[in-house]
């Protein structure tokens, strides 16, 4: 419902109303949310006390394969890799290939993180900065001096 403003107390008038409006409202959003959680609150609280029961036995290492805390680079391969794979690489191969495709680049993925991303990388910025030094190198060489067949002697 708009209601003209026709001056400023009008205004004033119209934003208090809003408030009061915008406070109503939150107050009937708090209840629903207080209702929600409540209905919610005991089977969240078992599922919780199972997980710190249970989660001790499961945990592994970090970068362990199998492991629910691996880095996100290994998380990422794991799922596009296969999908890489199967997308460029065997795009009308069968359900078997595929599938052995999945697996494999599966287990492969789990061999990959940060590390040995950032291993990768510094190898590749050293050879590609080895190889500039080079061309510098070859380009300082030119010797203007005296030629080795002068008669200077």
């Amino acid at each position: 419902m708009r209601t003209k403003i026709h001056n400023s107390d009008d205004l004033r008038m119209e934003i208090l109303r809003l408030r009061v409006v915008r406070s109503a409202i939150e107050a009937e959003l708090k209840v629903e949310t207080n209702k929600f959680t409540s209905k919610f609150r005991v089977p969240l609280m078992l599922l919780g006390k199972v997980n710190n029961w249970v989660s001790p036995i499961f945990r592994s290492g970090r970068n362990e394969p199998g492991s629910i805390n691996q880095d996100w680079v290994t998380s990422i391969f794991k799922v596009g890799l296969p999908v890489v794979m199967n997308k460029f690489l065997f795009p009308r191969s069968g359900f078997l290939l595929k599938s052995v495709v999945e697996l494999l680049s599966q287990n492969t993925a789990k061999t990959v993180n940060k590390d040995v991303v950032t291993d990768l990388i510094n190898k590749v910025s050293d050879w590609i900065k080895s190889t500039k030094r080079k061309k510098k190198q070859d380009q300082a060489i030119s010797d203007y001096g005296i030629p080795p067949d002068s008669e200077t002697y």
